[in-house]
């Protein structure tokens, strides 16, 4: 009761002070509110990334924009992905990315992931044990980048979404240090 009182009472002295309706004054207030949910806008590479034989969608997070070359560090993945053919390790991320299978994602709970990004945080690059993370060093703006590129995999038959993948940077954020944090952080 006393949130709702709040936001009454800001919507009469927003009203006191501009004279709008109630139900206008109460729009102005609520649109004021922080998003709920933050939201990071990917960026859409699979144009680039099916010119180079991908295939399957590829999004990248903004914070790797400035740093890498999208084109070249997706070139770097294919070339890497053709050099392991005999590495089993690869087989689901080459399945997906060169062949575009669309497997489902069986559950393995966030440990995996966890272990993965902590090697790759220490600076160890390669893939991670349920093979849908894969950190490649990539030339960068600045110098050498560990680029992670994760696949996103449908759990359910029953909704139509392909398998896509998704470039990050390797400190598992959304939109650079201080962002959004992925799950398994």
């Amino acid at each position: 009761m006393t949130a709702k009182r709040d936001l009454k009472r800001r919507v009469r002295d927003r009203q006191g002070r501009t004279g709008e309706s109630y139900m206008t004054a109460l729009r102005h207030v609520l649109d004021q509110r922080p998003s709920a949910v933050p939201v990071v806008e990917m960026i859409d590479l699979s144009e680039v990334a099916a010119t180079l034989g991908i295939q399957c969608r590829v999004r990248m997070v903004p914070a790797l924009a400035d740093r890498i070359d999208a084109a070249a560090a997706l070139r770097r993945l294919r070339d890497a992905l053709i050099a392991t053919l005999t590495d089993p390790a690869f087989d689901l991320m080459r399945r997906v990315v060169l062949h575009g299978d669309a497997p489902l994602a069986r559950p393995g709970g966030w440990e995996p992931g966890r272990r993965f990004l902590a090697r790759v945080r220490a600076g160890i690059g390669g893939i991670s044990e349920h093979g849908r993370m894969l950190a490649l060093a990539v030339d960068g703006r600045h110098g050498t980048e560990l680029v992670v590129f994760m696949l996103w995999l449908a759990t359910v038959t029953y909704i139509q979404y392909g398998p896509s993948l998704v470039m990050i940077t390797i400190d598992g954020t959304l939109d650079g240090p201080r962002g959004l944090s992925l799950a398994w952080r």
